[in-house]
């Protein structure tokens, strides 16, 4: 009975067999081969971007500087908010024993004029300087002993009658000499004439005491010649003296001169300091050309405090760069030239688009920054954007000075089959 029912149920799998279309399933296998075939090719067609992803700050070059007060005082507004502002404007002052305008005034003729030329001779008296009223006036003392050493003609005076002197002396010098010559002269007649009275001596034609008196004043001239030549050398040696008194007062002159700018050079560098110290505890002004705005409700008379925000200085945005920190790890796919899309967090990337950059630099040193797994080593990476602030929608983004956003920098394309062995590649070592 039931080796029937075997071969029943063999004859109706063996009849279904033989029904089996044999044109449907060829059409079936060669659909499939060719649904394959199209796989691979499209894995060798499509290439599908590596990108390396990370935070981005997209920044101007120029950033707005931010002001706060140096002391504690009331505040006397000079300029408003909005107005542009060029470097060096004051912007506000704080209340302090001294008058702004005659501190500024007092640098500005420090600034506009030489040492030489200082024109402090144009300052009114009655400057109220506060702090710097003790640098002022001892710079004051100093100028005016410098001053009155410059103006002075005393050393040029004592030269003077020195030469003069000098001159003289040479002249009774070379008078002396020719009186010598003479004197000498005189001396040797003296002696021709004792020469003749000696043989009237012997023939008794002149007595003795005639004799030896004419033979005393041969002594009288020659001494007289003597005295005459050491009063020459005298005469020479006080003109050497006097030459070198000269040369010591110059020595003089010079150095007292070099002392006395060396004294007041140091009281101006003190009262430089002095007001450049006063400028930035009192003063606030723009340290670049840009915009004013306030960081307060300020009012004349607002007291603030030291350490208080007062105001930024907005410059000129000009060009803007990104900034963006990459781990350590798979950096070296990163190079410059490499499109990065950037996305802005202000801007949502389906209705605005994102803003088309490249790798303009890659720090060549690591910078360990402070993460959720710790201490993480990353390259520094900023991006240009060639095509400016206008997105791949083009729309032109009105940005502030920092924008965050979210960065993708495409390193290189690989098909799809590629990376399909990539993986397995990496599998297999693993």
């Amino acid at each position: 009975m039931n080796d029937n029912q075997d071969a029943d149920k063999s004859e109706e799998v063996q009849d279904i067999i033989d029904r089996i279309p044999t044109r449907w399933t060829e059409r079936i296998s060669l659909l499939t081969a060719l649904l394959i075939l199209g796989i691979i090719a499209l894995g060798f067609i499509i290439k599908y971007p590596d990108t390396v992803d990370g935070q981005i700050s997209v920044t101007a070059h120029a950033a707005p500087v931010r002001l706060v007060a140096n002391t504690s005082g009331k505040m006397y507004l000079l300029r408003e908010s909005g107005d542009y502002l060029c470097k060096g404007d004051v912007i506000a002052y704080i209340e302090s024993g001294a008058d702004y305008r005659d501190i500024l005034y007092l640098d500005s003729t420090l600034r506009s004029t030489g040492f030489e030329n200082t024109g402090m001779d144009s300052l009114p008296g009655d400057l109220i300087l506060g702090d710097v009223g003790t640098a002022y006036n001892s710079f004051m003392v100093a100028y005016a002993q410098y001053k009155l050493l410059i103006q002075s003609d005393i050393y040029e005076t004592m030269r003077r009658n020195l030469t003069g002197k000098i001159a003289l002396d040479e002249q009774i010098v070379v008078n002396m000499v020719r009186e010598i010559e003479l004197k000498k002269q005189a001396v040797d007649s003296a002696y021709a004439q004792l020469d003749r009275d000696s043989l009237l001596v012997i023939q008794n034609a002149l007595s003795v005491a005639e004799y030896q008196q004419q033979r005393n004043n041969c002594l009288v001239l020659e001494e007289a010649v003597l005295t005459l030549q050491n009063n020459r050398l005298a005469k020479q040696s006080e003109i050497a003296q006097n030459r070198l008194e000269i040369q010591r007062i110059t020595l003089e002159e010079n150095e007292t001169r070099a002392k006395t700018f060396a004294e007041v050079n140091t009281a101006r560098n003190a009262l430089e300091n002095a007001v450049n110290v006063w400028k930035e505890r009192y003063l606030q002004y723009a340290p670049i050309d840009g915009e004013l705005e306030y960081l307060g409700f300020w009012r004349e008379n607002s007291f603030v405090n030291s350490g208080q925000e007062l105001f930024t200085v907005i410059p000129d945005k000009g060009d803007f760069f990104g900034e963006i920190k990459i781990p350590a790890q798979g950096a070296g796919k990163v190079e410059v030239g490499q499109q990065a899309n950037v996305k802005l967090l202000k801007y949502p990337y389906d209705e605005y688009g994102y803003l088309r950059g490249k790798v303009s630099s890659i720090s060549r040193i690591t910078n360990n920054i402070n993460t959720e797994n710790g201490i993480t080593p990353t390259y520094l990476v900023t991006i240009s954007f060639p095509d400016g602030m206008t997105t791949n929608f083009g729309r032109r983004l009105p940005l502030d000075f920092e924008t965050q956003g979210q960065v993708e920098i495409i390193t290189k394309r690989k098909r799809l089959i590629e990376r399909l062995f990539d993986n397995l590649k990496a599998k297999a070592e693993k």
